[in-house]
């Protein structure tokens, strides 16, 4: 009701200063004082001819634009405002025609016409007012104007509202795919231990239900605390050693200060379990390199893993998901403000990824 409220009183009030122009800027005789000049111009006449150019820039807005010209009915479109525009420039005769004088006890034009009647039209002047076209165009360009862009700016806004709801959804889509794929390949390693009898199950069980408990509770919004994510890398990563042996050698390092600072989740993930998939072996010494260093408003994430054929050939990524789905989400949620680069050589796999947080 306020909004209403406010959007009345503009429109009063840019009317009023668009009819008090004339008073403004019409020259006029030093001795015509303004009682005089108000009586010329505020007449009946001047009534008429205003609220025809008012009921024109509404009904064009409101009725004229959205029912006809919207619905691609230019031509019909075209004619009514030509024609209405005819009428309103034929006002002045249609108006002297129906009433007599168009500003009463007053002679617009004493010289050349002296024993005219006061009020009546000069015949020397054209069929259609000049002054009144003029007013109409510049009413018609301007409520035309107006509703267009109105109407761009919601289209925008609607795009952008639409881009936004599929850019969630996407990134829903995204995420959802990563759970599961993580909780299978989880559950194997936990699989291997209880087979094994292993006295690690029971911790690897612990370690499991707290990482679930993240990605179904904390991953669900846009952003995640970033000490968070990092405690799930670290509880990741503690998890996959309860199935390794002494062949590999994991060193995760964390730099800075992440308290304060948001991360999208999950986003290490993928990474993180690529090196461990590919990057060890039950006969090699194995090292995998975890650096996540804060600096100002970036983190400086990066991992290096040995490749090791045998490892390879027996592991295959039958889901599909993995660094692509990373990289997809970067571009979906950082667009240009990240930089990613990927190294894969023949002994080694490296990964350097830098985000602001």
């Amino acid at each position: 009701m306020k909004k209403i409220t406010v959007q009345i009183v503009i429109h009063i009030a840019a009317w009023l200063c668009f009819f008090m122009l004339p008073f403004a800027f019409y020259p006029r005789p030093r001795e015509m004082d303004a009682a005089f000049f108000t009586e010329r111009y505020f007449t009946p006449f001047f009534i008429v001819n205003t609220v025809f150019i008012i009921a024109f820039y509404y009904c064009n807005t409101y009725l004229f634009i959205p029912g006809i010209f919207d619905r691609k009915k230019f031509v019909f479109y075209s004619a009514l405002i030509l024609g209405l525009m005819i009428v309103y420039g034929l006002m002045p005769r249609i108006y002297h025609a129906l009433f007599g004088s168009l500003t009463p006890n007053f002679n617009p034009n004493p010289l050349p016409n002296a024993n005219r009647p006061a009020g009546q039209l000069p015949r020397s002047r054209p069929i259609l007012s000049a002054g009144n076209i003029a007013i109409f165009l510049l009413v018609f360009v301007f409520s035309t104007g107006i509703k267009v862009i109105n109407q761009w700016l919601r289209s925008e806004q609607r795009n952008k509202e639409i881009a936004n709801e599929k850019l969630k959804a996407e990134l829903s889509f995204l995420k959802a795919q990563i759970n599961p794929h993580f909780l299978f390949n989880t559950l194997n390693n936990i699989y291997a231990l209880a087979s094994a009898q292993s006295e690690h199950t029971a911790a690897a069980v612990m370690k499991l239900s707290s990482i679930m408990r993240y990605v179904l509770t904390e991953a669900r919004n846009d952003l995640v605390p970033l000490e968070k994510e990092i405690q799930f890398t670290s509880h990741y990563i503690e998890l996959q050693k309860m199935r390794l042996t002494d062949k590999t050698i994991i060193d995760f390092t964390v730099q800075g200060d992440p308290l304060g600072r948001q991360i999208a989740p999950l986003l290490l993930l993928p990474f993180v379990e690529n090196a461990f998939k590919y990057g060890i072996s039950t006969r090699e010494r194995s090292p995998i390199t975890i650096l996540l260093e804060i600096k100002k408003d970036s983190l400086y994430f990066s991992i290096c893993n040995q490749k090791h054929l045998s490892t390879m050939l027996r592991v295959s990524d039958n889901t599909g998901i993995g660094i692509s789905n990373t990289r997809r989400r970067l571009d979906l949620f950082y667009e240009d403000k990240y930089a990613l680069n990927i190294e894969d050589k023949n002994s080694d796999f490296s990964v350097k990824l830098k985000i602001p947080v």
